[in-house]
């Protein structure tokens, strides 16, 4: 009997668990393309990571999972394991022009009725720094890579949404 409830107390905890599995497979995948976390956030429900790329455009990337469904096993049959990822790059500037608060100004007014949660990118332009957003809803079965070719699906699918973002700060970088 001990071995039973054993057995069913931790097929439970794989399943509330599969959103922190789904975080360090993504840290992984970052850190193969040569983007090191350097930070973690676990407030709440959801995990972020902060990853600071070698690359000559971004300045930061995090990426947020905030996992919605299948805590139980009712939930898991009904509707699976889904999670809200969200990508938010961010660039660095150095403002010496007024223009450039102009420039910040309708980068705002255009992005008012963007949503992120809709796979719009959504961007921020503050002073020195301008930040795209984008969520994409996920299985996580999906991600949760079973093998090597696994771990290559889940880093394409980061590099797929890591490039949507970088495309839309490319025009904001200076210099």
């Amino acid at each position: 009997m001990l071995s039973f409830l054993s057995k069913f107390q931790h097929a439970q905890e794989m399943r509330e668990s599969k959103d922190e599995i789904l975080t360090g497979e993504i840290v992984r995948a970052m850190t193969r393309k040569n983007m090191p976390a350097i930070g973690f956030n676990t407030a709440g429900e959801d995990q972020r990571i902060i990853f600071k790329p070698n690359h000559s455009i971004l300045y930061k990337v995090s990426i947020t999972v905030d996992r919605k469904t299948g805590g139980s096993k009712i939930s898991q049959a009904m509707f699976g394991s889904k999670a809200w990822i969200t990508f938010q790059a961010q660039i660095k500037n150095q403002v010496a022009d007024p223009d450039d608060l102009l420039e910040m100004y309708r980068t705002d007014a255009k992005n008012i009725f963007k949503s992120p949660m809709f796979g719009d990118v959504k961007l921020d332009h503050q002073l020195n720094s301008v930040f795209a957003t984008k969520r994409v809803t996920v299985d996580i079965d999906k991600y949760i890579p079973q093998d090597e070719a696994g771990v290559q699906t889940l880093t394409d699918f980061l590099q797929e949404h890591i490039n949507d973002v970088e495309e839309k700060l490319k025009p904001f970088k200076k210099g």
